[in-house]
């Protein structure tokens, strides 16, 4: 779920170090929801995207960047707080207006179609499960 939640941020920050990132649904036998594709395609690269999906492949910090699952990764532990702390503080120098309808627009058909596989979810964990 991890891997997931953190698609969803509007920045990404890693760690340097063994770290990994796996939606490893498909390794021990599940489905990978329709909702989480969702989630995934919104970040990763097309490539990296049938490799997560598929192949439940396992990406680092080293290779995360590259293939969309962070956006910048900081050397040390010490340095993510700071870092992190950095970056909301420049952020929040936008205007919060323009950036929440910018944001609608890049993101508005991506929430639509997690919306939607959550309903495929749920109908399927239904016929599954009940």
């Amino acid at each position: 779920m991890g891997v997931f939640l953190l698609q969803c941020g509007d920045y990404r920050i890693g760690v340097a170090g063994n770290f990994k990132y796996s939606a490893n649904e498909v390794a021990i036998g599940m489905t990978m929801p329709w909702s989480t594709i969702e989630i995934l395609r919104q970040r990763l690269t097309p490539a990296a995207l049938s490799r997560a999906v598929l192949l439940a492949e396992t990406f680092t910090p080293t290779n995360g960047v590259e293939n969309g699952l962070i956006d910048r990764v900081v050397a040390t532990e010490a340095e993510l707080l700071p870092t992190a702390l950095g970056t909301a503080k420049s952020f929040s120098a936008l205007n919060g207006a323009a950036h929440a309808a910018s944001k609608n627009r890049l993101r508005g058909e991506v929430v639509a179609a997690i919306r939607d596989g959550l309903a495929k979810d749920l109908d399927g964990w239904k016929k599954l499960f009940l």
